[in-house]
C-alpha cells in the first residue's frame, strides 16, 4: 500500500525541466513512508556517488551532497573503518598513501560494480549490470579513439568475464564492435565526441531512457525514479567545464 502512495505522491519527471521535488526533498519523503530495509536499498543506489565523494575528499575537491554519508561522516567513516563495504577496506588496508589511493582508484569501480552483481537482485542487479556495461562499451570505445591500449584501460575487471572477455579479443583490431544492445551506445558516442557537453547530455539522455521497472507500484519503480531523477539534477547542473571532465574520467571513475 505505501509503494501505491509513494508512486502517486511523485512528480514526473522530464529531462530539461526542474524537478518539483528535488532529490533531498524526495528522500526525506521516502524516509518518512518505507521501511528500514527499503531505504538500504535506496543508499544502495548511491555507492557511485559515495565513492566520487572519498575520491574528491582526498583531492579537497568539492562533494556531493547525495552521498549517504555527509562529508563529516565519509571521512570518519574512513578513519574508523565501520559500516564500509568489505571492498573499500581491502583497498584501504592496500594502499597507504593518498597518492596510491588516488593512482588506483578506478580498481574501486571495478570492486563495486562486481559486488553490487554479487548481492543484488531486481532493479539494483539490472541497474548495476546496465551501469557497468555502459562504462565497459565507453571505455572500449574511447581506447580505440584516442589510441589506448584496452587492455591497460581494463587492468582491474575480471578477463574471464565474458563482456571484458568480447574487448579484449578485439584489442588490436582497429575498431570496436559492441554487443548489439549497446550498438546506438557506440553511434552516440561517435556522433557527439567532438562537443563533450553535447555527449554527456547525450549520454544522459540515454541512461534516463533506459532505466525502467515493469512494475509501477513498487520499491523497484521507486529506486527506478531516484535513478532518473539524480540523472534529471544532472542534466540541469550541467555545464562546459563538467562536461570536458566527464569527458576525460569517463572510463575512470564512473
Amino acid at each position: 500500500m505505501q509503494y501505491y502512495f509513494i508512486g502517486t505522491a511523485l512528480p514526473p519527471l522530464t529531462l530539461g525541466a526542474k524537478p518539483e521535488l528535488s532529490f533531498k526533498e524526495s528522500k526525506e519523503m521516502l524516509a518518512a513512508n518505507l521501511s528500514a530495509s527499503d531505504m538500504r536499498k535506496i543508499d544502495d543506489l548511491l555507492w557511485p556517488v559515495d565513492l566520487a565523494n572519498i575520491r574528491a575528499l582526498w583531492m579537497g575537491l568539492p562533494m556531493d551532497e547525495k552521498g549517504i554519508y555527509t562529508p563529516k561522516e565519509l571521512e570518519e567513516a574512513l578513519l574508523v573503518r565501520e559500516g564500509l563495504p568489505e571492498y573499500l577496506n581491502e583497498y584501504l588496508d592496500r594502499y597507504d598513501s593518498v597518492q596510491d589511493r588516488i593512482k588506483y582508484f578506478p580498481s574501486l569501480y571495478a570492486s563495486m560494480y562486481r559486488d553490487m552483481q554479487e548481492r543484488e537482485k531486481g532493479f539494483l542487479l539490472k541497474y548495476y549490470t546496465m551501469e557497468r556495461e555502459i562504462r565497459l562499451v565507453l571505455t572500449a570505445l574511447r581506447a580505440k579513439h584516442f589510441g589506448k591500449d584496452v587492455a591497460r584501460e581494463l587492468q582491474f575487471e575480471d578477463p574471464h568475464d565474458p563482456f571484458v572477455m568480447d574487448i579484449l579479443a578485439q584489442k588490436d583490431s582497429i575498431d570496436y564492435t559492441p554487443p548489439q544492445e549497446y550498438e546506438d551506445l557506440k553511434e552516440l558516442f561517435l556522433h557527439n565526441l567532438s562537443d563533450p557537453k553535447r555527449l554527456h547530455l547525450a549520454l544522459l539522455e540515454y541512461r534516463f531512457k533506459k532505466i525502467e521497472s515493469n512494475e509501477p507500484f513498487s520499491l523497484d519503480r521507486i529506486l527506478a525514479y531516484m535513478v532518473q531523477l539524480m540523472i534529471v539534477e544532472s542534466w540541469e547542473s550541467l555545464d562546459k567545464e563538467k562536461g570536458k571532465a566527464l569527458i576525460e574520467d569517463l572510463s575512470k571513475h564512473g
